[in-house]
């Protein structure tokens, strides 16, 4: 009998935080107005970070499948120049996944993928 469980595979740009440079070594332009911090927990959650240098924009925080499909948005409101949010990934679906973080028409954004580990069971006779 073999028993599944979802195990969560990050890319290596997950598990540091996001810098707020100017341009990255592939030429995509990276916010200056904000920081994100992206990682997943021990537990198999993800965290997002946010710090904002303008607190007068709305964020809008993204979860989509590859497909595009939103699985998660939330508006955070103006006035937060620090927020965190832990995202349970435990009832999505094996997968590529994206988390986007938009504010005042800049965005930041990485991928992980989710994926089913299978371990089997040996039954062992002595």
């Amino acid at each position: 009998m073999k028993t599944s469980f979802l195990a969560l595979t990050c890319a290596v740009a997950l598990f540091a935080p996001l810098s707020s440079a100017a341009d990255d070594d592939k030429g995509t332009k990276k916010s200056a107005g904000f920081g994100t911090g992206i990682y997943p927990t021990k537990e198999g959650k993800i965290n997002v970070y946010i710090d904002k240098v303008d607190t007068n924009s709305p964020t809008l925080l993204l979860l989509r499948n590859s497909r595009g499909e939103i699985m998660y948005r939330e508006v955070i409101s103006k006035g937060f120049q620090k927020f965190g949010r832990r995202l349970n990934v435990d009832d999505l679906e094996s997968g590529k996944y994206e988390i986007k973080v938009i504010i005042n028409g800049e965005a930041q954004s990485t991928s992980f993928e989710l994926t089913e580990q299978r371990i089997e069971r040996v039954l062992r006779v002595d």
